[in-house]
């Protein structure tokens, strides 16, 4: 299996794992959950094996967890360098941590810009820039595969906000119309269920709510 979830709990999102020799970790949840993720993992993978952890946005559900377990595993924090300046200063408003009752904690990033290849090993997934709930979103994909990692930018039933700080309806439509022309097999969501088949009929289906197709 390429891909491996932990569904997210209370206010977690979904955490992946991208399998292989070089395994990557897909988003943290808000890290009030760590002995619960580091347990999975342990049960998945050798831990000291998890160099580099992919934040697609930069939310504290999908982030706050990201400093102990880089900490912890000692990885590598990458995040799009729209997304980097909230996280990397631990800015409360931006990353939504005031929301949720708790104070932003710095995280030190490495920024991507999209078109960089992330491998595993075993799989390569391009970083696509795509805006729209967050000026710096990003999803992965792997085309050999038809695998996509969409983060918030669209779920299996819906899409992702636009109104929260840095969000923006027409690069959401736009980032949508780009996941669309891929035409992925399977989908991996930020929050709530996974689709294993005809996942472009999902992404059908989140456009045409936008009223974008």
């Amino acid at each position: 299996m390429v891909v491996r979830c932990l569904a997210g709990m209370d206010f977690d999102s979904n955490i992946y794992l991208l399998t292989g020799d070089d395994p990557i970790l897909v988003d943290t949840g808000t890290g009030m959950h760590h002995r619960e993720v580091m347990k999975w993992l342990s049960y998945t993978v050798q831990q000291n094996n998890v160099r580099r952890i992919v934040l697609t946005h930069r939310h504290y559900d999908h982030t706050g967890g990201a400093a102990a377990l880089a900490d912890e595993l000692g990885a590598e924090v990458l995040v799009h360098s729209e997304d980097a300046r909230p996280i990397r200063e631990g800015d409360g408003q931006q990353t939504l941590a005031s929301m949720f009752g708790v104070t932003g904690q710095p995280v030190e990033v490495t920024e991507l810009h999209g078109g960089e290849i992330l491998s595993t090993g075993s799989s390569k997934f391009e970083v696509l820039f795509t805006p729209g709930h967050t000026a710096g979103g990003i999803s992965l994909w792997e085309k050999e595969k038809g695998i996509l990692i969409s983060g918030d930018t669209v779920f299996v039933g819906g899409v992702g906000r636009w109104d929260l700080p840095s969000g923006n309806f027409e690069q959401l439509v736009g980032s949508v119309k780009k996941l669309l022309s891929l035409t992925p097999q399977e989908i991996y969501p930020g929050h709530g269920d996974f689709c294993q088949s005809r996942a472009s009929e999902t992404i059908l289906e989140a456009l045409n709510y936008l009223g974008g197709s």
